[in-house]
């Protein structure tokens, strides 16, 4: 199966009377539901998407020539399971997400991840979401 995973940061300014009275309660330009979204294809043929609560997240990578390897604690993980067992993991702070959903379809599987408007996020990685107070203190500059 396809897959795609895709993230909604929501809008804090969004105005839902606005967009009824206006729009049919739709969004509008002005009046946008989402600040951004971000949309992530899996290239490999996908089996299943794992979820994992609380859970760890290992940010790893260099940083001026030297390797680190940190974990984030608190983490919202999901594996999403290749049809040749390999595993891409995808993770958000806890904190961030205000729910997701898993979309099952006959040719697709979908992630959708809704994320917290006013908690500020940092993101190292495509499909990896980080709160700032989550973030590792010894790999900011």
């Amino acid at each position: 199966m396809k897959c795609t995973a895709c993230f909604y940061k929501m809008n804090y300014d969004f105005s839902p009377e606005f967009s009824e009275a206006h729009h049919d309660g739709k969004e509008s330009e002005n009046n946008r539901f989402y600040d951004w979204e971000d949309e992530l294809a899996i290239t490999n043929d996908v089996k299943d998407i794992e979820v994992f609560e609380n859970s760890i997240y290992t940010l790893q990578g260099e940083k001026g020539g030297d390797k680190f390897s940190e974990e984030i604690k608190d983490v919202l993980l999901f594996h999403i399971v290749g049809e040749d067992g390999s595993t891409t993991p995808i993770a958000c702070s806890q904190s961030l997400v205000l729910k997701y959903d898993i979309v099952k379809e006959e040719n697709s599987i979908n992630l959708n991840v809704y994320l917290e408007e006013m908690e500020p996020l940092t993101n190292p990685i495509p499909g990896i979401y980080i709160a700032i107070q989550d973030f590792p203190k010894s790999l900011v500059d």
